[in-house]
């Protein structure tokens, strides 16, 4: 393989890439800044990251994922149906499996209730661990 060859294999596609950090972001319920501030970088920076506009690298990929809690490569999985499907094939979410919007204030909107969502699952497992403990006594 050439390094022309090689060069292009290893580029990642920003945009898409970005998009996904943007999501796990607003999932974790984290700010731009927060996670801007843990990489030592400036808001604007970072968020030029999830935009796309700044060429992402492996180890962005790494620092981000580590401040995320999540694994990296289901940022840089190039498939976009297999990273949506786990979102869309949720029950909570098959109700808006067919949902677009270009609407910025829809998207917070649904962001924020798969938030409060993945907060009241944490709550109801914890109630449910305490039942458990109980009976177990």
């Amino acid at each position: 393989m050439s390094t022309e060859e090689n060069k292009s294999y290893l580029d990642l596609d920003n945009k898409k890439i970005g998009q996904k950090i943007y999501i796990q972001r607003k999932i974790k319920g984290l700010k731009a800044f927060d996670v801007a501030e843990r990489l030592g970088i400036k808001e604007a920076a970072y968020t030029k990251y999830e935009r796309g506009e700044t060429k992402i690298t492996i180890e962005f990929v790494r620092k981000v994922s580590e401040i995320l809690d999540i694994d990296p490569l289901l940022l840089l999985s190039s498939s976009d149906i297999n990273y949506f499907d786990n979102i869309h094939n949720s029950p909570i979410m098959s109700t808006f499996h067919t949902y677009q919007s270009t609407n910025e204030r829809q998207n917070e909107a649904i962001l924020l209730l798969i938030e409060n969502v993945v907060r009241m699952n944490k709550s109801i497992m914890l109630l449910l661990d305490k039942e458990l403990q109980k009976q177990n006594k």
